[in-house]
């Protein structure tokens, strides 16, 4: 690659793609459907709530994340490109769920542990 590692290349290809699709319809369609208007009496400017699928609170935009149901997967080398892409693009809105960010980091710790733990033959 010559001007970054390969590890920093696709690091950065990944970047790149999650940002291009951030507002995705399908993704934002998902979060239509997980949102209210907001019960929060005590913040009248907070206009718009969002449901976590996996704890069942109510949070504010900036605490909750789109995840797919389906992990992307890695992106490491170029034969993970076309199967990464079709995983981060899913159509339907159902392919995703709205987490509140705690939620959404054990997610993302509990999927990493499987994966190691298979990567290692289930030791």
């Amino acid at each position: 690659m010559g001007t970054l590692t390969k590890s920093g290349f696709f690091s950065k290809i990944r970047s790149v793609l999650r940002g291009g699709f951030r507002y995705y319809k399908p993704m934002m369609e998902a979060l239509k459907l997980a949102s209210r208007p907001s019960q929060n009496k005590s913040n009248r400017r907070l206009k718009t709530e969002f449901l976590c699928a996996i704890c069942g609170q109510w949070n504010k935009r900036a605490d909750v994340q789109i995840d797919h149901k389906v992990e992307c997967g890695s992106l490491s080398d170029w034969d993970d490109v076309v199967p990464f892409i079709k995983r981060l693009t899913a159509e339907n809105p159902d392919d995703y769920q709205i987490l509140c960010k705690e939620c959404h980091i054990k997610k993302t710790i509990e999927y990493k542990k499987n994966k190691k733990e298979l990567e290692d033959g289930g030791e």
